[in-house]
């Protein structure tokens, strides 16, 4: 395949999010004299909370009475492709959406040379990076994420779409000072995208075709006993066993570098060209062998959040 490569992504705070028409609140804002009944939604920092019972002035953040009067469902729209933490839990299944366009401007303060969005649904992303002083962008670049399959007439005009999820770019220019548009166009639809990191790359050998792929669900089904079925959807969740080789030599530093990560969202990618082989996640496993002849192998797994 190509070589594999891992990004720790920065942090994106709103002070580094420097353009964003998206909300900064999905929610009205909590009122303390307000009597809130059962269901109703707030927002506060940038965190959406629902009332679990009726209350007045219990404070969503600091109450503490029991039974809790308010749940935490986590990031607001505008941030959920970041972050999407409540406590020590992800929240699967979430994105930042918004119709036809996300159009976002990004400050990372640091060196930064690759950009991952996963979980995407939308036409094409274009990513433009800009520094100051210099008048033309040093980076502008437009990726289809949807294309007529096949290539005669028939197919152009009848034809199934075909679609790409992921996206991820490792040719960014390294300036410390660079301002980074992405734009995610969805024409007559909703745009998507379920989560987006910037970082620098580092590779950690090749990944080879004994890589395996797939998705676990999370939903229950329970048979009655007049043989119905009750089902329950809950979340699922994308996996990627990488299968990767590596120089004997650079064992201690492929480990080194995934110890870094320990519980760290990071995207992972196996090849670029192959979308289905990028992935922001954790890995839960790491099995190494023995090199022979200077020739590691070591397989890598990898679970998604988004």
């Amino acid at each position: 395949m190509s070589d594999m490569k891992v990004v720790k992504g920065v942090e994106i705070t709103p002070a580094k999010m420097i353009v964003n028409a998206l909300p900064d609140m999905d929610h009205p804002a909590y009122d303390p004299l307000k009597a809130y009944a059962i269901g109703e939604f707030v927002t506060i920092d940038r965190i959406n909370y629902q009332a679990l019972v009726a209350n007045t002035n219990r404070h969503p953040v600091t109450d503490m009475v029991t039974p809790a009067a308010w749940q935490n469902l986590g990031w607001v729209n505008k941030y959920r492709m970041f972050n999407k933490s409540v406590g020590n839990t992800w929240k699967i299944g979430t994105f930042t959406a918004n119709p036809e366009v996300i159009d976002l401007t990004i400050r990372p303060g640091e060196r930064i040379n690759s950009i991952g969005l996963v979980g995407v649904f939308a036409s094409s992303v274009r990513i433009i990076m800009t520094v100051p002083g210099v008048t033309d962008p040093v980076y502008d670049k437009t990726f289809a994420m949807s294309s007529k399959a096949g290539g005669s007439w028939y197919q152009y005009f009848f034809g199934q779409f075909v679609t790409k999820d992921n996206l991820a770019e490792f040719d960014l220019p390294p300036f410390n000072n660079a301002d980074i548009r992405v734009i995610v166009s969805a024409p007559g639809s909703t745009a998507q995208v379920g989560m987006m990191v910037i970082g620098w790359a580092k590779t950690i050998g090749t990944a080879i075709y004994g890589t395996r792929l797939g998705r676990k669900s999370y939903s229950t089904i329970r048979e009655e006993f007049d043989g119905s079925v009750t089902i329950t959807k809950r979340g699922r969740r994308r996996f990627i066993d990488f299968s990767v080789v590596i120089p004997g030599d650079q064992i201690s530093s492929m480990q080194r570098t995934l110890d870094a990560l320990s519980d760290i969202p990071s995207l992972f990618v196996g090849a670029s060209e192959l979308d289905y082989t990028i992935i922001v996640g954790i890995y839960e496993d790491l099995d190494t062998g023995l090199p022979t002849y200077n020739r590691g192998e070591f397989t890598l797994k990898v679970r998604s959040l988004n």
